[in-house]
């Protein structure tokens, strides 16, 4: 758009609406929104077209009269305009005059159209519906410009701003642009609004404006709170334009019948027809709208200069409202405006972890820079305090959460104690504190305290559905179905995770909601129940949603399901761009374990092994595990998988004996390794009695039925092996995994899916297999390993000799047989051949 060399903003659209033929054209808003400038361009463009333009200062009806009586019968268009219509002598806008009987001599003269300019709403609109005339309206959010209009007037410098503050209203615009300094014109458009745009407001209108110029946005709450009826806020957004309509509250009912605010609004109806099917107003859309911030800006300024009291107890009020509606962000907003304390604390007593998970911005906005005299009175506001001022200067994920988790140890836990020692029902803040507790007993690794902190906060919230924050119970039984995740119990972690989505699912597009979900996709996914899987990640879909600074901790588990689930079924692609999604920038997540088995499984069939087991070593070494925790399980677990694909057997043997023969988690590598090592007898026993233990997971009984078959095919045993094979392949199947069958030989694999007449996807064939068909252990007598420990502190045969008491032609026959056991040509090589079996330490 070009700019324009006179400064006038050009606005064909709205010319372009004067154009459409109607009998009345009505043009509503504050001063200085253009109305004349717009009216005096088109009636000059009519005018040049042939139409008679005539400018009324009074006597409107006589002004009809007179245009049907000059040109009676005759074609052509008669165009009448009224400026500053709330001005007219007969004050038609107050209706001193009838507006039927305007409308009825409008009725009587078609080739007359009547536009009329004014700063309230005509009530001349509704009488020229009832007479079935043709109306045109053009009302405050229409008359704004556009940025690109102020840029075609005035050209791009700062206009962004300029836009920002007055919404595109064109005067206080103008005095904005034309100032020297930026402050200079705020304080000029400020100036200008409070002399004349404030003056052209009825007294009705401007006590209501007064009272929501506090609130950005303004809800449904707002005008209830304020008494401000559907009609009068109709009147005030018809002539302030409300520039811009607002998603961000969202209010929810606490108890039946209470508030409910959808997330968006739709645009006013300017047709009353139409808009006489729909709710009016404010309660019509329940959505947030706000005035331009000149405007808003201004009547605060007035309501300051003229009631100085009334500010924060406006703020008060709207406070409590949206706190009694569940709107906790904008109370908090409000009650930090009214620096009402008690206040404040209450808002983060009833909803802290609304806030936190859903309201991070509105938590900052309300509680950080506390005076520190307000944080020494009111120790209940510290932890609030603390965690707007993490949210505002840590980086995003788990690094804040860790700076939470220990602003509670510093700050709650005293206000926490001094709760619990209170006699009789636990308040609102001791039920928050006890939230946040078990989430840092989690973080401390004190997983049962934290499930029985669960247990007690479920307990405690049993039959306080009337809560401010709904979702308080699920994520209580979130926090302990996580806890009891970490601490290895799986199957009660799905059974508390499933009730607490069962406590949560009504609620969509929620973080807590999806990271529940999630949760349970991961789960199912580590186990091989991918059915299940697949299920709890199109549940997490439609709940996801943008959850700031949680958000990391929201999408990890969702995207580790996701690759174990890609993984399965061999699509190496899917499953390598959700692990990168998943990458762990922090090395600090609760899941990080889950994350070194997503990255083993996927190292086994598509990546490296050797990369794999380094990264294992690293996340383990940064990450303290607790002996004969589900940490160090999982860890051991990939450990041994991944030694078994590299084919080092000796590190795997050290590693199964040290676990012991009552470890679950042994079952599928003891299997595996007899079966490599040339033992299938061992491995089909193994394989046998571990198959249908109760407490093993689908993705292992698949696997313990794989091995048994192809240990029983090296025994000649081909019926079982066949039984054993079907039996696989029919789980396999039901669950749509295919990566099993690649962690078997290739050759025995086709073999038994040959005569069990299972047909292998052809992404089976292509795919490399996960393990080699042999491996060799390497085993040393006692003498050959009291040799290889001398030869790591000796380097020739004589200072071995002398240190063992050994002949020297012994020591020599004993290196050669330990260079020939090791495959090694000398010192050097056998050290590191015997270090990388696992012998020696490294």
């Amino acid at each position: 758009m070009e700019r324009r060399t006179d400064g006038r903003v050009p606005r064909t659209r709205l010319l372009d609406r004067l154009d459409r033929p109607a009998a009345l054209t009505a043009i509503v808003g504050l001063p200085g929104t253009g109305k004349t400038a717009l009216v005096d361009e088109w009636a000059r463009r009519r005018a040049a077209a042939g139409a008679t333009v005539t400018w009324l200062d009074d006597d409107l009806l006589g002004g009809l009269v007179a245009a049907a009586g000059a040109r009676p019968g005759m074609a052509g268009e008669a165009v009448l305009v009224v400026d500053r219509g709330n001005d007219l002598g007969n004050d038609l806008v107050d209706g001193l005059v009838e507006p039927d009987a305007v409308a009825a001599a409008l009725a009587r003269v078609p080739q007359v159209r009547l536009v009329v300019c004014a700063r309230r709403p005509l009530p001349l609109v509704a009488a020229a519906y009832r007479a079935g005339l043709a109306v045109t309206q053009l009302t405050g959010p229409e008359l704004l410009a556009t940025p690109d209009e102020l840029a075609a007037a005035w050209g791009g410098r700062g206009l962004a701003a300029v836009h920002d503050h007055t919404r595109g209203w064109l005067l206080p615009a103008r005095l904005m642009i034309d100032a020297p300094t930026a402050e200079d014109g705020r304080r000029a458009a400020a100036e200008y609004v409070r002399a004349v745009a404030l003056d052209g407001l009825s007294d009705v209108l401007r006590a209501a404006a007064l009272r929501l110029a506090l609130a950005d946005p303004i809800t449904s709450v707002h005008l209830r709170a304020a008494g401000v009826s559907d009609d009068l806020a109709d009147e005030l957004r018809a002539v302030a334009g409300d520039g811009c309509q607002s998603a961000a509250v969202e209010l929810r009912p606490t108890q039946p019948g209470g508030a409910g605010l959808r997330a968006a609004a739709a645009p006013a109806a300017t047709d009353p027809r139409a808009a006489a099917a729909e709710p009016r107003g404010a309660a019509a859309d329940d959505g947030g709208w706000s005035m331009p911030p000149v405007l808003r800006d201004a009547l605060r300024a007035e309501l300051v200069a003229t009631e100085p009291e009334q500010p924060a107890a406006w703020h008060r009020r709207y406070a409590r409202a949206l706190l009694d509606a569940g709107a906790a962000g904008p109370a908090v907003r409000h009650a930090r405006a009214a620096e009402d304390w008690p206040l404040l604390a209450q808002a983060w007593n009833a909803a802290g972890l609304s806030l936190l998970t859903e309201r991070d911005d509105d938590l900052a906005a309300g509680f950080a820079g506390l005076p520190a005299s307000v944080l020494r009175g009111r120790p209940d506001l510290r932890l609030p305090a603390a965690a707007a001022r993490i949210l505002t200067s840590y980086p995003p994920g788990v690094r804040t959460l860790q700076a939470l988790v220990s602003a509670f140890r510093a700050d709650g836990e005293q206000v926490l104690r001094a709760e619990e020692a209170t006699p009789g029902r636990p308040s609102d803040r001791q039920l928050q504190l006890l939230s946040i507790a078990i989430v840092a007993d989690r973080m401390d690794g004190r997983y049962e305290r934290a499930v029985a902190g669960a247990a007690r906060l479920d307990r405690e919230l049993t039959g306080r559905d009337g809560d401010v924050w709904p979702m308080h119970r699920a994520w209580a039984l979130h926090q302990s179905a996580q806890a009891l995740l970490l601490s290895g119990n799986g199957p009660r972690a799905v059974g508390a995770g499933t009730q607490a989505y069962a406590a949560a699912h009504d609620r969509a597009a929620h973080p807590v909601t999806a990271h529940i979900a999630a949760d349970l996709a991961l789960l199912h996914a580590a186990t091989g129940a991918t059915v299940d899987a697949r299920y709890w990640l199109d549940v997490y879909e439609r709940h996801a949603a943008p959850a700031r600074w949680l958000e990391y901790l929201v999408r990890l588990p969702a995207h580790l399901a996701a690759a174990f689930v890609a993984a399965d079924r061999l699509d190496g692609e899917t499953a390598g761009a959700h692990l990168e999604r998943a990458e762990d920038d922090t090395g600090q997540a609760e899941l990080w374990p889950f994350i070194v088995a997503a990255r083993t499984q996927y190292a086994l069939s598509f990546g490296d092994p050797l990369l794999a087991l380094a990264d294992a070593d690293r996340y383990a070494a940064r990450n303290p595990q607790q002996p004969g925790g589900l940490a160090a399980r999982i860890v051991d677990r990939c450990r041994a998988e991944l030694l078994l694909a590299l084919g080092e057997l000796n590190r795997v043997d050290t590693l199964l004996r040290a676990a012991g023969p009552e470890a679950a988690w042994t079952r599928v590598p003891l299997a595996r390794f007899h079966l490599l090592r040339g033992e299938p007898a061992q491995a089909e026993h193994v394989a046998e009695s571990a198959a249908w233990e109760p407490d093993t997971t689908p993705r292992d009984r698949i696997d313990l039925l794989l091995i048994k078959a192809a240990a029983a095919e090296a025994l000649d045993a081909g019926e079982t092996a066949d039984r054993s094979f079907a039996r696989a392949a029919a789980l396999a199947d039901r669950a749509g995994v295919l990566r099993p069958y690649t962690l078997l030989p290739a050759e025995v694999r086709d073999v038994l899916a040959r005569r069990s007449g299972v047909a292998l996807d052809p992404a089976v064939l292509a795919a490399r297999p996960a393990y080699p068909a042999r491996a060799e252990l390497v085993t040393l007598t006692e003498r050959q390993q009291a040799v290889l420990q001398a030869l790591t502190r000796h380097e020739d045969a004589e200072s071995i000799s002398y240190a063992l008491v050994m002949a020297p032609s012994l020591v020599e026959e004993q290196l050669r047989s330990l260079y020939a056991a090791l495959g090694a040509s000398g010192r050097d090589a056998a050290l590191l051949r015997a270090r990388r079996l696992g012998l020696l330490p490294r």
